[in-house]
């Protein structure tokens, strides 16, 4: 949740008054308390809200939002990275789709589904690194097994370049 007073005022990273996710499902039920939080991620979620979103009732997402510029995109892109490639082992396909969806708006300015994202940038990859990058988009989509137990080095080369390719299109 955002508070229209934060959003006004369009700092980065962004502020959220609340968040929730299943992530944090354990603290809620333990009593924890949400604190209100900056954090680069918000500043893309507020990005994309403001060029896709479609209110079912009330004023027109121009009233509610205003535009994230394309520097706090990057930046926020740029603040994410680490994290995300931190977080790689065990979340290759998440991860990897990530990256294609970082590189395709620092690209292109849009935002797109991880799917798409990854039919983008395949044909632009070598082809063992389109290969991979396309097991992913498929375990994503249901039609393959999620397994990357076999290809945890060429994941970590591939995230490593695309990575790059994300930096590189900004």
């Amino acid at each position: 949740m955002f508070c229209q007073a934060d959003l006004k005022r369009s700092d980065y990273p962004a502020r959220a008054g609340f968040v929730y996710g299943e992530w944090l499902r354990e603290a809620f039920e333990a009593g924890e308390r949400p604190m209100p939080g900056y954090d680069p991620e918000y500043s893309l979620v507020l990005a994309q809200a403001h060029q896709e979103a479609i209110p079912l009732f009330g004023p027109p997402r121009s009233e509610l939002l205003t535009d994230v510029s394309k520097e706090h995109v990057n930046q926020a892109m740029r603040d994410s990275l680490p994290d995300l490639l931190d977080g790689l082992h065990g979340d290759e396909r998440n991860v990897l789709l990530t990256l294609a969806r970082m590189w395709h708006t620092a690209s292109t300015g849009k935002f797109v589904t991880k799917d798409t994202a990854a039919k983008w940038a395949i044909p632009q990859l070598p082809r063992s690194d389109a290969t991979i990058l396309d097991h992913a988009r498929r375990a994503y989509l249901g039609e393959v097994t999620d397994d990357w137990s076999s290809l945890a080095v060429a994941v970590c080369e591939l995230a490593g370049r695309m990575s790059e390719n994300v930096t590189n299109s900004m």
